[in-house]
């Protein structure tokens, strides 16, 4: 895994991200971005869900939802390799990056939940986001 790591920070996207004045700190705000389109459409379809009013809610906001998460993972993975030997080994981030996979199935739920499925879904959604997002700040901090 470690020499797939260190491939990947040997890439040129990599040495670019690295050096370049720009061009990491516009990534790194396309990764912010994403996460406030994702969060911000998250929260409000899932409070709408345990409200009982989420049909409205989740069609109006599952687009943005998508497009946030399409966007964080996108420019994540061109962070990811500027520093990809370090995360690897980092307990903190794999355990962000498998809570990540956990919320993104169970975002699948709400695909085809009953009512009570998809509270449960919304709950786990409300609580496993922050997670991930904290668990985000704490590896940049390991």
């Amino acid at each position: 895994m470690n020499e797939i790591a260190a491939a990947l920070e040997a890439t040129g996207l990599a040495q670019h991200l690295k050096t370049s004045r720009w061009t990491y700190p516009l990534v790194n705000a396309g990764h912010l971005l994403g996460i406030a389109l994702l969060v911000g459409a998250i929260v409000p379809m899932d409070v709408a869900i345990l409200r009982g009013r989420g049909t409205a809610a989740v069609r109006m906001l599952r687009p943005w939802a998508v497009a946030g998460f399409a966007l964080a993972v996108v420019c994540g993975a061109m962070l990811f390799v500027t520093q990809a030997t370090d995360y690897v080994t980092s307990d903190l981030y794999r355990l962000k990056m498998g809570l990540l996979v956990l919320l993104a199935l169970n975002a699948a739920v709400h695909l085809r939940a009953t009512a009570a499925g998809l509270r449960r879904a919304a709950v786990v959604s409300l609580v496993g986001w922050p997670t991930v997002l904290l668990l985000g700040r704490l590896v940049g901090y390991s």
